[in-house]
């Protein structure tokens, strides 16, 4: 799979919608157009039709590349609890969305590893700063920009479960996964390195915090109870899904 990167102002400050996601997925019809998908879906939900608006218009920014989310269709279709779909969302949210990419899978991760506790939307303002310059040199953010942008990153990952507070100072979360969410992370993230033999060692299990040893561990242990097969051999791995896909797997677990 081609990963369909955005770099989006839009996307980050309006936040990962996981509950209006979730419902909207949950009905969702593939016998309709995405128009009609959208208006059943979310018109008539929200407190004014400005912000009906402003939802829709984010949603259906994020539903651009539609046809590679339908295993996360599939899980809310069939009754995947919200706490267990929201983990989903977040690979797909962390894997294709910048610079939330970046601040989840570089800076929060290292935090969490170095030991932190708290932290403060002000800390990663360095951190916007230079996915700023990176993303559009010419045009670098106002300071307002800056505390806006690091303000919405933090958000965005306790939307989406990474963190914990309502006030300013927010600890990191504990991110726990059944096996099943586990091995759809494993499908999933096969498709998005494309190969099986990335998946241990992938950066994307840094989006539930998981080291590359915890990775093994687990794939071993998942191994022994024959839900997967996973061989290693020095820098040898082989590793083959229960299903063909990620979709595949989705309407097994959510059966």
């Amino acid at each position: 799979m081609i990963v369909p990167t955005i770099f989006s102002q839009r996307l980050l400050r309006k936040g990962p919608f996981v509950e209006e996601t979730y419902r909207l997925f949950a009905g969702w019809d593939f016998s309709a157009t995405l128009e009609e998908n959208l208006g059943r879906g979310l018109h008539g939900n929200f407190r004014s039709l400005g912000w009906e608006r402003e939802v829709v218009a984010t949603i259906s920014r994020r539903l651009k590349h539609f046809d590679l989310l339908k295993p996360l269709i599939v899980l809310a279709q069939r009754g995947l609890p919200l706490l267990d779909w929201r983990d989903c969302w977040r690979l797909w949210i962390g894997a294709t969305e910048q610079p939330f990419g970046r601040f989840a899978l570089d800076w929060l991760y290292e935090e969490y590893q170095s030991g932190r506790y708290h932290l403060r939307s002000e800390d990663a303002r360095e951190l916007v700063k230079d996915a700023w310059a990176d993303h559009a040199p010419q045009k670098p953010l106002s300071e307002y920009g800056v505390q806006r942008a690091a303000r919405d990153l933090v958000k965005t990952a306790a939307d989406l479960g990474m963190l914990l507070g309502s006030g300013p100072v927010k600890t990191f979360a504990p991110i726990t996964m059944s096996d099943n969410i586990f091995l759809f992370y494993v499908h999933q993230i096969a498709e998005l390195e494309d190969s099986y033999t990335k998946v241990p060692s992938s950066k994307y299990w840094r989006l539930a915090y998981i080291r590359p040893d915890d990775v093994h561990r687990t794939l071993l242990r998942l191994h022994q109870y024959r839900k997967l097969d996973y061989q290693v051999a020095g820098t040898f791995v082989q590793l083959a899904l229960p299903q063909k896909s990620a979709v595949s797997f989705a309407e097994g677990i959510a059966a």
